[in-house]
């Protein structure tokens, strides 16, 4: 717990919110909240204690330099004016250091091999929605082991994306973890007349995700159509006989992903069983794919066509020597996506034409991640802090496109 004669010598007043989040004493603790609560004044105030304390060392890590930038300006103010002869600024990268021994420095996500190095004793992640997983997971979170070093996560949500990982780990039994979530009119400080503009500008959905800190809002994001509670079931189950097709996305330090699906007596494609690793030789693979294939056959299904990334002809071949036989996959993005939402679309049963195994976890997690970004010629372009599951989700659904005969497992071309 920060002690309260700490708030009187930086003279911060937080409210409920921001003291609950304060006198928490979990190491890792994950602050979800709308924009202006105060999480970004919170998150500087929490590690205060940290760099007070004598020799230190701690890092503000963002997407971008510029996103520390809040972070940064608090604990800079509140040294500079109260110890202002005893600490040093540098510019590039941002950081202090103090003549007890504290370092802060400010360190970009973009190019995550960058984050390697020092232990450190405190880490913030700013805006943590918008930082690749594969970022903290392989490079920031082995940085606090040695010194046992805290982690403190200030965002404003951004899907179901990793994040929301992290705050469900906070809100279990999972020890040293504690989650908080808060709307930006938990702050008293903004107006009652601001919020309610906002509400009627926005959509519910963005204005749900940047005013209320709710992991709810498609705002960006590509398959806008996706809804959890819409498309995705428990224990999906192909038809007796059904045609089993597979769609892959090669890689090695990136996953290697492969779904399994099927079509049921409507038409519907369901997305039936994932495999998602890294780190392994395409052999492995072949021997997880091979006995997937074997339970579905043992149940009764056929094994039909698979298709996999284009630009992998080597690993096709590999594949192929493996048992494992794959037909290049269509490659084009913009059309591939077009054809993956209207595929989440209902049919005239009401139900989408696409449902997806809730085992699925790594697909469904990256659903909620893909977004459009903006290029620097105005271009719009999808982009997720991973795409792999999605990219064998966009063959298959490509591929697929035609009508398959389930009952007599043949391919109407």
């Amino acid at each position: 717990m920060i002690p309260h004669d700490l708030f009187d010598l930086l003279d911060y007043h937080p409210h409920m919110g921001q003291l609950a989040f304060h006198d928490s004493d979990a190491r890792f603790k994950v602050l979800i909240a709308g924009a202006r609560f105060g999480k970004s004044l919170a998150a500087a105030r929490d590690v205060m204690r940290d760099i007070l304390s004598g020799e230190s060392r701690g890092w503000l890590v963002a997407p971008t330099y510029e996103l520390t930038r809040p972070e940064f300006r608090y604990i800079r103010d509140d040294l500079l004016s109260r110890f202002h002869g005893n600490v040093a600024e540098s510019g590039y990268p941002p950081s202090l250091n103090t003549s007890w021994g504290a370092e802060i420095t400010c360190l970009s996500a973009h190019t995550p091999q960058g984050l390697l190095g020092d232990e450190i004793d405190w880490l913030v992640l700013c805006e943590a929605a918008h930082i690749q997983r594969d970022a903290f997971e392989r490079f920031l979170r082995a940085r606090l082991a040695t010194r046992t070093g805290r982690l403190i996560v200030p965002t404003t949500p951004h899907g179901h994306n990793w994040i929301h990982e992290l705050y469900q780990r906070g809100l279990s039994s999972n020890p040293g973890w504690r989650s908080f979530q808060y709307a930006t009119w938990d702050n008293p400080g903004i107006a009652p007349a601001e919020i309610e503009s906002a509400r009627r500008d926005l959509p519910d959905d963005t204005f749900d995700e940047q005013y209320g800190g709710a992991f709810t809002s498609p705002a960006g994001r590509v398959y806008r159509e996706y809804q959890r509670g819409l498309h995705v079931v428990e224990h999906l189950a192909p038809p007796d006989g059904a045609l089993i097709f597979k769609a892959i996305d090669f890689g090695y330090n990136s996953p290697f992903a492969c779904l399994w699906g099927a079509f049921d007596r409507d038409g519907r494609l369901l997305i039936l069983r994932e495999h998602y690793r890294n780190n392994l030789a395409l052999s492995l693979h072949a021997e997880v794919i091979r006995a997937v294939d074997a339970e579905y056959e043992d149940a009764g299904c056929e094994i039909g066509p698979g298709f996999a990334d284009p630009s992998g002809a080597l690993e096709r071949k590999t594949l192929r020597d493996e048992g494992v036989h794959t037909l290049p996959a269509d490659n084009r993005v913009s059309g591939g996506i077009e054809i993956v939402r209207r595929r989440l679309l209902k049919a005239g049963d009401g139900r989408p034409r696409l449902l997806i195994d809730a085992g699925c976890t790594n697909l469904l997690r990256e659903i909620d991640g893909y977004c459009w970004t903006e290029t620097s010629k105005g271009d719009r372009l999808p982009h997720g802090a991973e795409d792999h599951a999605l990219d064998a989700l966009r063959y298959l659904c490509v591929a697929l496109a035609r009508k398959v005969d389930w009952k007599n497992a043949g391919t109407l071309w």
